[in-house]
């Protein structure tokens, strides 16, 4: 069982997802913007963190940004429906596991969740 923490500003998308995960035996944690993410990562220990990039402030590629800075190496998968090449290439540098698009199937995140928590997932080159 991992602690999974969803950051997505759109309530319905961090439900299902939570959902999903939930499902899948996880432990998960919801935030709907970055500081609230940020400030539930200052609380507990996450597994792996499924962070949306496009976010009312901050950008996930600024938790990205602020997880590194702190020292942490926790896993991050990028989900996005408005992702391009740069944010894509932007993300990689970061160090994020992946990026998948929106709308994904239910499949693809238990996939992709499974991977990264397993210790399974090795880092793509096409994100």
């Amino acid at each position: 069982m991992s602690a999974i923490l969803v950051a997505d500003d759109d309530c319905t998308c961090r439900a299902s997802i939570r959902m999903v995960l939930e499902r899948e035996g996880h432990l998960v944690e919801a935030a709907g913007d970055v500081d609230s993410a940020l400030l539930a990562i200052a609380q507990k220990t996450f597994d792996l963190i499924v962070c949306d990039y496009k976010m009312p402030g901050k950008t996930g590629l600024d938790l990205l940004v602020e997880l590194r800075k702190r020292g942490s190496t926790v896993p991050v998968l990028m989900i996005s429906a408005f992702a391009d090449t740069e944010t894509e290439s932007a993300a990689r540098e970061l160090g994020a596991l992946g990026l998948l698009r929106k709308p994904f199937r239910r499949q693809e995140l238990i996939d992709r969740t499974t991977e990264a928590v397993g210790g399974e997932y090795e880092q793509s080159s096409d994100l």
